[in-house]
């Protein structure tokens, strides 16, 4: 399953957040994925302390264990299950066909 995870850093920990974010090194960045998470992508709005991270995963568990890595220091308020054109198109497809009779 793919996800969409809205972060945003806590106010008072923003700047101690964005400097170990800003030290980390290669190997820190692929450590921090447990098995059966993968990093699309991630975006920053960084003078706001906020962002999102595109995330497929195996179950919910181990997107919850990514999560739970970086609870120290942000928050997660908004996690959407999404979907690839090719998947969203088939999606649509199957409802507009039922919706037809």
């Amino acid at each position: 399953m793919i996800f969409m995870c809205q972060y945003q850093i806590e106010n008072d920990k923003k700047t101690d957040t964005q400097a170990f974010f800003a030290s980390m090194t290669p190997e820190q960045i692929a450590g921090e994925l447990p098995n059966g998470v993968k990093q699309i992508g991630r975006w920053h709005d960084i003078p706001n302390g906020c962002g999102w991270a595109v995330i497929e995963a195996d179950n919910q568990e181990n997107l919850t264990s990514w999560m739970m890595g970086w609870s120290g220091q942000c928050t997660f308020p908004t996690v959407t299950p999404v979907v690839d054109d090719d998947t969203a198109r088939k999606l649509v497809q199957a409802l507009l066909a039922s919706q037809q009779g």
